[in-house]
């Protein structure tokens, strides 16, 4: 039996895949029997609320063109979210590598300005230009190295306020929070539902694994907004939503 590939089912067909939920709704069937409705009384009472799942029972009642059209859009908008998490770790990733590119650079520029601020303090201690034709040259020097050494403060000020150091490990985390959720609920899918094909197991399981999605996803975005906004890390965090 062929996988569902990283994309998911075909995209391009919403409008045929919203009717046939539609569909599904209207044709599937809940059992009316005591024995059911107290097994939904108590699905009900397990979930904290007044919704309850169709169990495999419901499922197998259930013609093979029902479990087809729930399998496809089920497929549909669980792989609509997790195929987002892979866009999403994608797009960090290029952010990381920027604020990493970006600090490397600034560093080594910073090296290099207080190279020169050493070569100024030195000329200017031994005295190395004080002769006659140069006049009070090493007194200027000093004052240069003075402004100088104000100018790197202040650079080395703004290199903290930037602290692109720091954006860049919040982004690395947030690309790892994002691909091990991707990897999870897809392999998720391929062990529980692809391994049945369009059975009634399967869409069962389809429907507890998108719940368990959609569930979740509060759980993580709050933790996106924790590792990329830092408590030492003034702004917003770059990339949130």
């Amino acid at each position: 039996m062929p996988l569902i590939s990283g994309d998911g089912p075909d995209q391009d067909q919403p409008a045929k895949i919203g009717e046939s939920k539609r569909q599904v709704g209207a044709k599937l069937s809940w059992p009316t029997s005591p024995s059911a409705r107290s097994r939904l009384g108590s699905e009900r009472k397990r979930t904290g609320n007044d919704v309850a799942e169709p169990s495999l029972e419901d499922w197998e009642r259930q013609d093979q063109t029902v479990i087809a059209q729930y399998y496809e859009q089920t497929a549909l908008d669980f792989f609509r979210i997790i195929n987002e998490y892979f866009t999403q770790a994608n797009a960090v990733t290029i952010l990381y590598k920027q604020c990493v590119e970006s600090h490397a650079r600034w560093r080594f520029w910073m090296i290099i300005a207080m190279g020169i601020l050493a070569v100024i303090n030195v000329c200017a201690a031994l005295d190395l230009t004080n002769q006659q034709w140069w006049g009070g040259l090493p007194r200027v020097l000093n004052v240069i190295a003075a402004v100088y050494a104000g100018c790197l403060t202040v650079a080395g000020n703004v290199e903290s306020f930037l602290n692109w150091s720091e954006k860049a490990i919040g982004f690395r985390e947030a690309r790892d929070l994002l691909l091990n959720r991707y990897r999870e609920y897809r392999s998720k899918w391929v062990c529980y539902v692809d391994a049945y094909g369009k059975t009634p197991n399967a869409c069962m399981n389809a429907g507890r694994l998108y719940r368990q999605l959609v569930e979740s996803d509060q759980e993580l975005q709050q933790k996106l907004k924790t590792v990329m906004q830092r408590p030492d890390q003034p702004g917003k965090p770059a990339g949130g939503h």
